[in-house]
Order: C-alpha cells, then structure tokens, then sequence
C-alpha cells in the first residue's frame, strides 16, 4: 500500500495538471482496482481461511463428536458387557445358592426324616421298656401282696398264737398320736434333750432324777422332784435341769409314773405314757429285773430309742450286803469298813451284772447290754463336783460313765 501511494505521488509531482488529472484518475482506478483486488484476494483468503478453519473445526468437532460416540458406545457396550457379565455371576449365584438352599433343604428333611425315625424308635423302645417295667412292677406287686398276705397270715396267727397264750399285742402309735405327744410332753421342745427315767413303781427314779440334776431329796424347793415308799408321780413330770451351762442346760428330765400298777397295764405303760417321743430312756430296776422292765426295753429297741439299764439304790444294796454275808459291827475301824466294803461291793455289782445278763437273754435282748450299778447320792456329788461329799471314792461304781454316756447317747440321736 506505501508503495502504490509513493508511486501515485510521483506521478502527481512530475505531470502536467490535465494530464496528472487523469493519469491520477487512471492510476487511482487502477489502485483502486489493484486494492480491491488486493482486497477481494484478501477478503477470499480470509474467507478460505475461515471456511479452512470452519471446515477444521467442523472436522474436528466431527472427529470428536465421533469419538466422544464411539466413546460412549464403548462405554455402552462395556457397561452392557459387564451387566451382561453381573447377570450372568448373578445367575450363577442365584443358582448357587438354589442349589445350596435345595441341598440344604434335602439335608434337613433326611435328618428330619432319620430325627423323626430315631424318635419313632426311641419312643418304641420306651414304650417296650414301660411296658416292661409295668409287668415287673406289676409282677412286683403281686409278689408283694402275696407276701403281704403270707405276712397278714404269719402275724394274724402269731397274734391268735399269742391271744391263746395270754401275751398282749404291740400297738404303734399313729401320726397324730405321736403329735398330741410331742406336743403334751416335749417342753421346751427346740434345742433340749428330752430324757425320760421309768421303770417299776418304788424304784427310785423320783430320786435318780434329783441326783442327775444336782438336787437333794426331801428340799423344800419346787424345782425338787418329790420321792416317798409309794409311787409319788401320776403324770409325767418335766424337770428342767437348773444348771446354767451346757450341755446340763440343756437337758430335760422327765419323772414317769411307776409302771406295774393297777392303774396301768404293763403292755400299755410304753405307748400309753408316750416315751416313743424321748431322745432317751433310762429305766430304773431296784434290786429285780421284772418283766416290765424287759418290755420298757424292747419297745425302746423297736422305737431306736437309746436305753439305759440303771440299777439304783446301789450303796443301800452294798450295805444290805455287808450286814448279811459278813461279821461286821460297825466297828469305828476304818480299814475294817473299806475292807468289808470292797468285798460286798464286787460281790453286789458281779451278782447284778450276771444277773441282768441272763434276764435280758431271756427277753431276747442283748445280754450284753450295760447295766449301770449307781448310788444317788454318789451320782449327786459327782453332778455337784464335789468328792468331798463322798466318804471314799471307792464309793464311786458307774456314777461317772452313765453322765458321759447319757450326754453321748443324746447328741448322737439328736445331731
């Protein structure tokens, strides 16, 4: 463009007016003309230009509009691929698991089916066990009941074989029986021992329970059981040992009505007085064994009731001795009474013992059963712990071993 204006200008410069006129005019149209067609070539490369740019951009978006397709066709497919794909795994899941759950399934309706079985068969062989066991039982029974029955038999004869030879019959006492007793003779009833002394009337068992508690015959006080030549006691008679300490504390000793009177019959004396519900029996003999005595002590076997055979009185029975089988003056000799003494005192306690022996054999009861040989008043100094009370000690026979024995006899019942 400088150059056609530089070279317009020259002409200008170097021609006359008309003429510059109009070769300016020629040489502007021909400017004119060559920047038109310096402008139309621009204008076309312009426009080739753009339209190569338009024709590049709209391949280019083409290019990518037909990626950006096969793109997301790709991603289409694989996405129907892979669902494709998951559908199948899931089906073969799905039947997987069908197969799992219909093996399952089986498995549990076989062990349903063997449980079901197994119980069927269990349920018949406890039937057949019952059934069994019902004929044994049953065949039990009737064994029993002819056992029973022979036994009926055995003891109905023995009772009519005892009737016709005078023997009374033993009676047991009913529940309520043994209630009424407990709750008519028991006091207190918890935490004591419940001894009872019985035996003949005149036996000395008013006395035997003073000297077991410590007490004197013949003392004013209430606390003191009374004792006479005659049977002194109607009732039975509770009587609290007075000491404070245990285990005497906690003993209770029981004065029952001589027995081998008119008032009572000897057969009756046990269960009549209720001495089934004692922790222990004593029973008292003076200086015979009677036949009640025996009958005291097979019911005490009967009942598991601990007994004791006590022989009181001992010293009167020594003395007694002493007057009849020696020359004896009472002379004031010491050694001349502890001689004579020692001597009717082995001879009472060897008769005594042999005997108890042979009755209690006899009764068909153990003949060795012991037999205590006491004196109340060698028993009181001994409860008393006083020795000094006692003008020898040889004076002491089984004073010592009836306390201990009594006291063993009542816990081992009772504990």
């Amino acid at each position: 463009m400088a150059a056609v204006a530089g070279a317009i200008w020259s002409i200008l410069k170097g021609t006359p007016r008309q003429h510059n006129d109009t070769t300016e005019q020629i040489r502007n149209r021909e400017e004119s003309e060559r920047i038109e067609q310096e402008h139309r070539e621009a204008l076309e490369r312009l426009q080739r230009e753009a339209e190569q740019k338009v024709q590049e951009e709209r391949e280019r978006t083409e290019r990518q509009q037909r990626e950006e397709r096969e793109r997301h066709e790709n991603e289409i497919r694989q996405a129907r691929e892979e669902n494709e794909r998951r559908e199948a795994a899931d089906k073969t899941e799905r039947e997987e698991m069908q197969r799992q759950a219909l093996e399952r399934a089986e498995q549990a309706q076989l062990r349903h089916e063997q449980e079901k079985r197994r119980l069927e068969e269990e349920s018949r062989a406890r039937l057949a066990a019952q059934a069994a066991e019902a004929q044994r039982i049953l065949r039990e029974q009737e064994e029993e009941i002819k056992k029973q029955r022979a036994e009926m038999n055995r003891k109905q004869a023995e009772l009519h074989s005892k009737y016709m030879a005078g023997i009374q019959p033993e009676v047991w006492p009913t529940s309520e029986e043994r209630k009424r007793a407990e709750e008519q003779l028991l006091e207190p009833k918890e935490e004591y021992f419940h001894c009872a002394i019985a035996g003949l009337a005149g036996s000395g068992k008013s006395s035997l329970i003073n000297a077991f508690r410590g007490l004197h015959n013949g003392s004013s006080s209430s606390a003191v059981a009374p004792t006479g030549v005659t049977e002194t006691t109607m009732h039975i008679t509770a009587y609290r040992d007075p000491s404070t300490a245990p285990p005497r504390s906690r003993f209770v000793w029981y004065d029952v009505p001589g027995a081998g009177t008119n008032k009572i019959k000897g057969w009756q004396y046990f269960n009549s007085q209720g001495l089934f519900v004692f922790d222990l029996i004593i029973v008292v003999v003076d200086n015979r064994f009677s036949e009640q005595d025996l009958i005291i002590l097979q019911h005490c076997e009967r009942y598991k009731i601990p007994s004791f055979i006590v022989r009181s009185k001992a010293n009167q029975h020594i003395l007694n001795t002493m007057n009849q089988d020696y020359v004896w003056e009472g002379s004031d000799d010491e050694r001349d009474f502890n001689e004579v003494y020692l001597k009717a005192r082995e001879k009472v306690v060897s008769q005594t013992r042999a005997n108890y022996r042979a009755n209690l054999g006899e009764g068909g009861l153990d003949p060795n059963k012991p037999v205590y040989i006491v004196s109340c008043d060698a028993l009181l100094g001994v409860v008393q712990g006083e020795k000094r009370k006692l003008r020898k000690a040889n004076q002491l026979i089984d004073e010592p071993q009836l306390l201990l024995k009594c006291l063993e006899a009542v816990k081992a019942r009772r504990f």
